[in-house]
């Protein structure tokens, strides 16, 4: 059926509507003191844990099976793209605009990242009651809006994408002079990927005169032979040292609070390092990692003669030719921090399996593609006897959880609605005005555009069937909206207890408010032009 202009727009309009309102309560009861943060965490915490996975089972055991699954994986890339896009405005944003430095993380996930939970939700769950939508849409679209939901925590909170969050808060906001530098030079400290860096951190440039000093001192000492001194140096760097997880966790903690570097000190004395140490074997005399353990290998390789000084005097200022020690400890500090790394996110991705959300994904999934188990809950063509009131053996609990389930989304907007009525902007930095107006034209405006693109490149492909409508809906929308909420619980969880103002939560409330309103003129554009243009081709 074909759709005249004033139909598209009346139809992408009703959505908005009741999301707006549905915010402005949420609004009224902020500031009347109903819905105080305390009662919005806990109702959070409700919807997540109970609402969340009974809407979720609902819509995506009916949406999927064996045979669409591909659908499944199709939004898969879909979102992961969507994100790639957000990573790409993100350094444009920083790279060209005046990004204030104690925000640089908070900017990085605002750009990437979207809500894609309440309010794609709210909108299907509308506009699916009318034409061009058939019976059946509702629970397609939902399933859809989930996967972006979970891809959205999976890069968000297991692939690290709240560090982002965190590292603003690794220099205090209140030193502008240092608050590049040292940002940058702690990071490169606390990840330790590159092996440039830990070998800067590793190498004094003063060696070679202090190595002068005590061949000077020590010149009427024993001579020991090189092979002799490296027997006894390499092996306890490269066996015996021992860096558990629970030291890198302690150390990167430490690094958190103790975060003030004087210009001029050298990187391997700068705090956040200056705890982390090497768990040696006994009697391997090594000592941590600093200017004292650098001076105690030196004197150790001071009484190595002529012929073994080319283990270390032929250095440079840049770390490179380091001696075999220091080259094993490097190594092995690199090896064995990539190690922990690796599990500590694979202990994390496997913790999110078992939240409920996530759980709840997973077996409407397996419930959906095997097809005698998904009879039990809805009636399809797999041979079965009925119960006896004509329905699937347990279909009540397919009844139970729509029941649940209808509730998450109103209430949800509702809390989405006290925290914006909660923001409060103090004070913004020169020329902020230049990163919110970009940030939100580039998510509102620029993403949508390629994510129509996209869309209508994968129905002219056959990827997108004809008829599903629903898929191509869901794909612009979950493009055109906001920033993640959830960066503003996370501002707040990081930001020290005793601080009388938040200037990162200042930048985020602007920018969130910026982008709300802004949502109610995109949002309405795209959903029209998607109508008219695209599903009424």
């Amino acid at each position: 059926m074909a759709l005249s202009v004033g139909a598209a727009i009346f139809i992408a309009a009703k959505p908005i509507v009741k999301i707006f309102f549905s915010i402005c309560f949420g609004i009224f009861f902020s500031k009347k003191g109903v819905l105080d943060p305390h009662t919005c965490k806990k109702m959070s915490s409700v919807i997540i844990n109970y609402f969340l996975p009974c809407i979720v089972f609902s819509k995506v055991t009916v949406a999927f099976d064996a045979h669409t699954m591909k659908i499944a994986g199709l939004t898969v890339l879909t979102a992961l793209l969507y994100i790639v896009c957000g990573c790409l405005f993100a350094a444009l944003v920083q790279v060209f605009l005046p990004v204030p430095k104690y925000w640089k993380g908070g900017a990085k996930a605002a750009a990437i990242f979207n809500n894609s939970g309440d309010i794609p939700m709210a909108y299907v769950m509308t506009i699916t009651a009318s034409a061009p939508f058939v019976n059946g849409d509702e629970d397609k679209g939902i399933a859809y809006v989930t996967i972006f939901m979970a891809m959205y925590v999976i890069t968000f909170f297991t692939c690290g994408g709240v560090q982002f969050i965190e590292q603003d808060f690794q220099v205090p906001d209140d030193d502008p002079e240092m608050i590049g530098d040292a940002k940058d030079e702690i990071d490169e400290k606390l990840h330790l990927r590159k092996t440039s860096k830990l070998r800067k951190l590793l190498h004094l440039k003063s060696k070679k005169s202090a190595f002068s000093a005590e061949l000077a001192t020590d010149n009427s000492n024993k001579i020991v032979p090189s092979s002799t001194v490296l027997a006894q140096s390499t092996p306890s760097a490269a066996n015996a040292m021992a860096i558990t997880e629970s030291n890198v966790v302690a150390n990167l903690t430490a690094a958190r609070g103790n975060a003030n570097i004087e210009p001029g000190l050298h990187p391997v004395e700068s705090a956040g390092l200056r705890s982390l140490r090497l768990e040696t074997a006994p009697g391997a005399g090594l000592r941590p990692i600093e200017s004292a353990g650098m001076q105690s290998i030196r004197r150790r390789q001071s009484r190595v003669p002529q012929d073994a000084q080319t283990v270390i005097d032929d250095e440079d200022d840049d770390g490179e030719g380091l001696d075999p020690v220091v080259s094993a400890v490097t190594m092995d500090l690199e090896v064995r921090h990539l190690q922990n790394w690796v599990v500590a996110r694979l202990i994390l991705f496997l913790r999110n399996l078992y939240q409920p959300p996530a759980a709840s994904l997973i077996i409407s999934i397996v419930v959906a593609v095997i097809s005698p188990v998904k009879r039990l809950f809805i009636a399809t063509d797999y041979p079965m006897r009925n119960a006896p009131d004509g329905l699937p053996p347990l279909d009540f609990v397919m009844d139970f959880v729509n029941f649940i389930g209808q509730a998450a989304v109103p209430i949800g907007l509702m809390l989405l609605g006290a925290l914006i009525g909660r923001l409060q902007i103090t004070k913004l930095p020169k020329g902020f005005w230049k990163v919110m107006a970009a940030t939100t034209l580039l998510k509102l405006v620029v993403l949508p555009i390629i994510a129509l693109a996209w869309t209508q490149r994968l129905r002219e492909s056959g990827l997108i069937p004809k008829d599903n409508l629903i898929l191509v809906f869901v794909y612009a929308v979950s493009s055109a909206v906001p920033s993640a909420t959830s960066q503003v619980y996370l501002t707040t969880f990081f930001a020290p207890e005793d601080a009388d103002h938040i200037g990162q939560m200042d930048c985020l409330a602007a920018m969130l408010i910026c982008q709300y309103v802004t949502l109610t003129i995109t949002l309405a554009i795209i959903v029209t032009y998607t109508l008219k243009i695209i599903i009424d081709a």
